[in-house]
């Protein structure tokens, strides 16, 4: 089991990264519709916020993580050799959207969450704050929120939101097609190397 991306093959900490964020991305967006369009207790949904606050902070970290070694690991492997010039262009740039989505979703989230005002001292029975599991507190660059703030935030954050989960299903369609239609290895090398 490799450790480097090759021509051929990724390796398998490109591969983990992949199949963990794809599982805790999925997990996301079904938690966050879950959280604000089906749970009406007040409580669990709170809780449920906090959690999905928490999983966007992971997120986030592995995204970088993975650019980093993306960039300590530039190989990659070739796209087939038979594949159209639109496929090739589409599949580039649908990876850079997806990077971009994996850094902005949990950016526009937490600064859509520091820009409430639910997070104004004393605005709130239960001071609500940007915690990771409990375990510490982000940042809040916005003491004083407002809805007007975070309104522009909450808008980017849903927007972000649909073009990701519009992308990823693009993305399972692709990988299908090539392993079903096309009977190429792409799927095949993200699974097993």
């Amino acid at each position: 089991m490799s450790v480097k991306n090759t021509s051929q093959t990724w390796g398998w900490p490109a591969r983990v990264l992949h199949w963990v964020m794809a599982l805790m991305i999925l997990m996301s967006l079904l938690g966050g519709f879950y959280m604000i369009n089906v749970e009406t207790d007040l409580v669990a949904r709170f809780q449920a916020i906090q959690t999905h606050k928490s999983f966007g902070f992971v997120i986030f970290t592995l995204a970088v993580l993975r650019l980093v070694w993306r960039f300590v690991q530039p190989t990659s492997p070739s796209l087939p050799s038979d594949m159209p010039r639109w496929q090739r262009q589409a599949s580039h740039a649908s990876h850079i959207a997806l990077y971009g989505l994996m850094l902005w979703m949990p950016l526009s989230g937490w600064l859509m969450s520091s820009a409430s005002p639910l997070n104004n001292e004393g605005a709130y029975p239960v001071q609500v704050k940007n915690m990771v599991f409990g375990l510490f507190e982000m940042p809040d660059p916005f003491p004083n929120g407002s809805d007007a703030l975070m309104q522009p935030f909450l808008i980017a954050h849903n927007v972000g939101a649909f073009a990701l989960a519009a992308l990823l299903l693009i993305h399972l369609a692709a990988a299908l097609k090539h392993h079903f239609v096309d009977k190429d290895t792409i799927l095949r090398r993200m699974v097993r190397g």
